[in-house]
């Protein structure tokens, strides 16, 4: 799953690097357009940061008390990552960052908000269009209409049909995204203070903003394959492709059971999928990292190379 997450994260670099040249070499001059760079870069640089973390911390155990040992550079790498997780603003402010435009749909005026305008902003302008938009009833039927079992959420069939991948991640992140502008305002309706109404509604805020780049960072990854001519690496990325989304999919999976879009059988049956996958993907585990080209002088760190 980390090789798989490490890929989804590349292909979703490329496509912020795309939107920064196209941002600012002037090919697309709209100040929504630089807004959702900032924070589709945002979230990335997040999830990227802490999944470098975590991937070290991985690997430092998978070695063993071996992994103490300078020579295997890890805490040169985990110095780094540590730093990284708050370089350019902690990652949690980052997610904020993202919330915030998902909220006001990046309104220009938003920017320049007090905590008490941004809540009042997101009651009055943003609330019933986020709440219209992800109806539940329209999402259940756009989740549902995608599994080839129908109504028979049991079945294993779809669970590696891409536009059930997608479909629950995006239900995810709409379903909290109007979680949370419901939550807004409640609290405002009841004359509560905004910084205590924002405060309470925190965890919700970081959830929903991480949801979102999630989404993206499948749909990049989506897209990518698309694109693939037939072959081998096609293959190979597909599998990779499936991994991310079904394990993104496993870890959030008590959020999906609660909100009824899991039964436990077809929990069982993400978690199985997971496993067949890493057994399919773990003979091409080698050439997978080969192919990211790291260079030699970097590869100095003798229980990594062998």
């Amino acid at each position: 799953p980390l090789i798989a997450r490490t890929y989804a994260l590349h292909f979703a670099q490329d496509v912020v690097r795309g939107q920064l040249h196209d941002v600012f070499s002037g090919v697309e001059d709209d100040p929504q357009a630089r807004r959702r760079l900032e924070a589709r870069a945002a979230g990335t640089k997040a999830l990227g940061t802490w999944h470098a973390t975590r991937t070290i911390q991985e690997c430092r155990e998978a070695c063993g008390g071996a992994g103490y040992l300078a020579v295997n550079r890890f805490a040169a790498l985990k110095a780094d990552s540590d730093i990284f997780t708050t370089f350019e603003g902690d990652n949690h402010v980052l997610l904020q960052l993202v919330a915030k435009g998902l909220l006001t749909d990046y309104a220009s005026e938003f920017e320049d908000l007090d905590q008490l305008g941004m809540v009042r902003y997101v009651t009055n302008l943003a609330v019933e269009t986020v709440i219209e938009k992800t109806s539940a009833h329209k999402l259940l039927e756009r989740v549902r209409d995608l599994l080839p079992g129908g109504d028979e959420w049991d079945q294993e069939a779809g669970l590696l049909d891409s536009e059930y991948q997608l479909a629950m991640v995006r239900y995810r992140e709409e379903h909290m995204l109007a979680g949370v502008a419901r939550r807004l305002k409640s609290g405002i309706d009841r004359k509560r203070d905004a910084g205590a109404v924002f405060s309470e509604v925190q965890d919700h805020v970081i959830a929903v903003a991480h949801a979102h780049v999630e989404r993206l960072v499948l749909e990049a990854f989506v897209e990518k394959m698309r694109t693939l001519p037939e072959g081998g690496n096609k293959v190979a990325l597909g599998l990779l492709c499936d991994l991310f989304a079904l394990s993104t999919i496993e870890a959030d999976r008590a959020w999906f059971m609660e909100h009824g879009r899991l039964t436990v059988q077809r929990s069982k049956a993400i978690t199985r999928e997971v496993n067949d996958l890493c057994r399919k993907i773990r003979p091409l585990a080698g050439d997978l990292v080969d192919a990211w080209g790291i260079p030699a002088e970097m590869l100095r760190a003798p229980d990594l190379v062998g």
